[in-house]
């Protein structure tokens, strides 16, 4: 038989309506609170790449010059700096000289930073960003191929947009033996970016530092800096200018070597091409396995009178199956990684 109910009446907790309206409504609220940050999120990140930011002006900007052995030319470039933008924080990069780069930087009137061994050109503007306090970083050489008047162009042109690259127009200074280089590498950038890009690789740029702190971790220690970080920008949607200048003929003599630093830097633009666009890459090469064993299938048929199909036909089919689905899979990966960093 079944026990009355009413002796434990009192001792049975009970839920009112009204506690469960209660209840209801901080369910509702929580909702509404995630759901507001999902599009404050989203709404920041939309902003970081098509807001127009406040005008940029000296005291904004940090100027990071990276030194490697340039005495002959440290001092002047300096000086010029600090006389055209005394606003500005000037800080220069002494990447391990054994020469007075350090000592005539510093008496010039720079904020010195001195690596004790040199670690590379991007390792240098690394540790100028990381030391820099302003929104804004802009890298100039210290071989003195940068005109002062094109930094403040850069620099002004820089109010509307995330990065500003200054392009070197055909009356500026470039060594023989390096444009065979420039051009395979600019045509290149230009069809991995699906697009035309004026100068890919220019040491004088301004990038607003926020946006460089998010994709800092896919800056390299040598000299494609530049270069990776063109490519990042592009490839994350931010606002990129170009804005001519010209250059002068260097003073010293150059570190970079084309034949060892050239082919460094196609390597890592297709590898930031996997990254952050990789179905260009994978699909292409799908295409090429798809046709291998389309054309494969039709010699098996004609030789074999429609009887037999070969073992290279099965090789490329299977090939063609697990690229696509190897491409699909390093897709969302990439998307996962670009989200991560994004936030």
């Amino acid at each position: 038989m079944r026990q009355p109910i009413n002796g434990n009446a009192e001792s049975t907790p009970s839920i009112s309506t009204e506690q469960y309206s209660e209840k209801g409504k901080q369910v509702v609220s929580s909702v509404d609170m995630a759901r507001e940050s999902v599009h404050s999120n989203l709404s920041n990140r939309y902003e970081l790449r098509n807001r127009a930011p406040r005008t940029v002006t000296p005291e904004d900007v940090t100027i990071i010059v990276p030194a490697l052995n340039e005495e002959q030319s440290i001092e002047e470039v300096v000086k010029g700096l600090v006389g055209s933008f005394p606003d500005s924080e000037i800080i220069v990069v002494n990447d391990g000289s054994t020469d007075n780069t350090e000592m005539l930087a510093n008496q010039a009137g720079a904020l010195v930073i001195s690596h004790a061994s040199p670690r590379g050109y991007g390792a240098a503007l690394r540790s100028g960003i990381l030391a820099s306090t302003r929104d804004f970083v802009l890298f100039c050489d210290a071989d003195g191929q940068h005109r002062i008047e094109d930094v403040a162009r850069i620099m002004v042109e820089c109010s509307n947009c995330n990065m500003v690259v200054g392009a070197r127009t055909t009356d500026s200074h470039v060594p023989i033996n390096r444009r065979p280089g420039k051009f395979i590498i600019q045509h290149w950038a230009n069809i991995l970016a699906k697009q035309k890009i004026p100068d890919i690789n220019s040491g004088l740029r301004i990038i607003e530092k926020s946006v460089l702190l998010k994709c800092l971790h896919l800056m390299p220690a040598g000299f494609s800096f530049s270069t990776t970080s063109t490519f990042a920008l592009l490839k994350g949607n931010y606002a990129v200018k170009w804005v001519p200048i010209t250059v002068v003929a260097r003073q010293g003599e150059s570190t970079v070597r084309q034949l060892r630093h050239g082919p460094q830097t196609m390597m890592l633009m297709l590898r930031l091409t996997v990254l952050f666009e990789p179905l260009r890459v994978f699909l292409f090469i799908t295409a090429v396995l798809f046709a291998l064993s389309l054309a494969s299938f039709a010699y098996d048929m004609i030789t074999t009178n429609f009887r037999k199909v070969g073992n290279s036909t099965e090789f490329f089919s299977i090939a063609t199956l697990l690229v696509f689905m190897f491409g699909l899979l390093c897709d969302q990966v990439s998307a996962l990684r670009r989200e991560f960093h994004d936030r």
